[in-house]
């Protein structure tokens, strides 16, 4: 696989990159801690409040999941700190990936290019892939950085933008203040590639935060020491299928509880709680999904934005009656 191919994924977004300076390897003298962003590039990466830094609280920051690469080869999955750091307050910011960086780092020299894309579906994930000097995928995109230190890989195709995601949620929040509809018509506009990925993002994020971040049905919360949580945002209507990122339209689940209730396993019932069709529940592999039948599913903590009951009834006709 060449890199552009690696790279045009639709599971990422399109990637931004910086070519590494002297200090971001560790090789300086002052040992500089991470790598140094610029301000040009925080645009790409989730928001963080430079203004909350103070003398009392120099730093201010998040964790991000990052899958690291060597050209295509993987390396490791870890996490890394994004940080503005202010040194007691008397600095301007300066933004930083830091803590858990060494497994690119230690790889790293001078002028070497690393890359990064975010995943479509998620406002803290990224791919971060160190692509070395004098290698065949150094050379391939030589082309594209084109002499520049910074910036969208793809001058002609940028990332999505905290602007983007900032207008995304101003639309989920209006489309939920309204009546809710099943299915939403087909109505022609242009779309973006960016104003997709943007809308998915921040209904995935807000449906988490409405469930705490705790599976719906199962109750299971699972976390990283950095507060990074392994629940997804599931869609009770597919997109595929016409349903919206209608918070309304949303809950969450385990990743293994998402996959079974996106092929009908088990639906909602009216009266909220778990149903397992005949089939399904019949077989022996299928325990796991038999222990929550008859159960009723966590809700999200504001009452308006709980699942429409229109969303899992149609769920419920169209995937789950097919096992019974």
């Amino acid at each position: 696989m060449n890199m552009r191919e690696f790279l045009v994924n639709s599971e990422w977004d399109a990637p931004f990159f910086k070519r590494l300076a002297h200090n971001d390897t560790g090789l300086a003298a002052g040992h500089q801690g991470g790598m140094v962003l610029p301000k040009d590039l925080r645009q790409f990466l989730p928001s963080l409040d430079e203004a909350a830094t103070s003398h009392l609280t120099p730093t201010t920051d998040r964790y991000l999941r990052a899958e690291m690469f060597v050209g295509t080869a993987h390396v490791t999955d870890g996490v890394v700190r994004y940080q503005f750091q202010t040194w007691g307050g008397t600095r301007s910011a300066e933004s930083r990936i830091t803590d858990g960086f060494a497994p690119l780092r230690s790889r790293a020299a001078e002028n070497d290019l690393l890359l990064f894309q975010r995943r479509a579906d998620a406002l803290d994930r990224f791919r971060l892939i160190l692509v070395k000097q004098r290698t065949p995928e150094f050379t391939e995109i030589s082309q594209w950085v084109n002499g520049r230190k910074w910036g969208a890989l793809f001058p002609s195709d940028a990332p999505v933008n905290q602007g983007q995601l900032s207008q995304a949620g101003t639309e989920i929040a209006t489309l939920t203040a309204e009546a809710f509809q099943v299915v939403r018509p087909e109505v022609p506009r242009v779309e973006t590639r960016q104003s997709r990925i943007a809308r998915s993002s921040v209904f995935r994020e807000r449906v988490r935060r409405e469930y705490e971040r705790r599976c719906a049905v199962s109750g299971i919360l699972i976390a990283t020491p950095t507060m990074l949580h392994e629940v997804e945002s599931a869609h009770v209507v597919p997109v595929s299928e016409g349903g919206s990122e209608d918070i309304r339209n949303g809950f969450t689940l385990t990743q293994t509880l998402h996959w079974a209730f996106d092929r009908g396993l088990f639906g909602i019932t009216l009266a909220r709680t778990i149903y397992v069709p005949r089939r399904v529940k019949g077989m022996t592999e299928n325990a796991f999904l038999r222990q929550f039948e008859n159960s009723p599913i966590s809700e999200a903590k504001t009452a308006g934005l709980r699942v429409h009951a229109d969303a899992f009834r149609w769920h419920f006709e169209h995937f789950v009656k097919q096992w019974d």
